[in-house]
Order: C-alpha cells, then structure tokens, then sequence
C-alpha cells in the first residue's frame, strides 16, 4: 500500500500556531518602534525650537528676569540670571502638550 504525500491537520495546526506567535511578536516589536519614532521626533522639535529661541532672545543684550512666548505652538519661558559681572545663565523651558523639556546654556556679554 502507497502511502499519500502531504501534512497532518495536527502539523497545520502546529504551523498556525507558530506564525501567529511570531507574527504577534513581530507586531509588538513594530509597536514600540513607532512609539519611539514618535517621541524622537517631539524632541527633536523641541531642540530645535529651544535652539532657536536661544539665538533670538540672546542675539542682543541680555537682562536678568523672565520671558515667555509661543513658538509655532510651543510654550517657552526663559529665565535668565547673572552668574558673574559679565556671564548669565540662560534656563530655557518648552511645553507642547503633554512634552516638556530644559535646556541651559551661559552666555557672556562684554
């Protein structure tokens, strides 16, 4: 008697049940790849809008005290202080809804 080629429902099954596993966990890995993406790119917004601010508020003279704006959405306050005669700290904070972010740096003025 010949026997006929071919696979066992159980072997189906077997097969079923290995791809969904893998196929579940590859949708997890994907999952927390676009999360990441997504807070990437809240930060690098704002960076860049920390950057920007920066350059425009300390392109001039600077003064001790605290300013505020709005940024192409973004809250920003900026509080700047005397470290010595000729140095400020500049402490920058944003707000984009739930994302916030720091940034210090010092400038010297002449």
């Amino acid at each position: 008697m010949k026997r006929q080629a071919g696979f066992t429902l159980l072997e189906m099954l077997a097969a079923l049940t290995l791809m969904a596993v893998c196929s579940s966990v590859l949708l997890v890995a994907f999952g927390q790849s676009a999360r990441s993406l997504s807070q990437v790119a809240h930060s690098d917004r704002l960076t860049h809008a920390a950057l920007s601010i920066f350059d425009q508020e300390a392109a001039g003279p600077l003064s001790v005290g605290v300013r505020q704006g709005e940024l192409d959405g973004i809250h920003w306050q900026l509080n700047c202080t005397r470290q010595q005669p000729q140095v400020f700290r500049l402490d920058l904070s944003l707000s984009e809804g739930p994302h916030q972010a720091r940034f210090s740096t010092l400038k010297a003025r002449l």
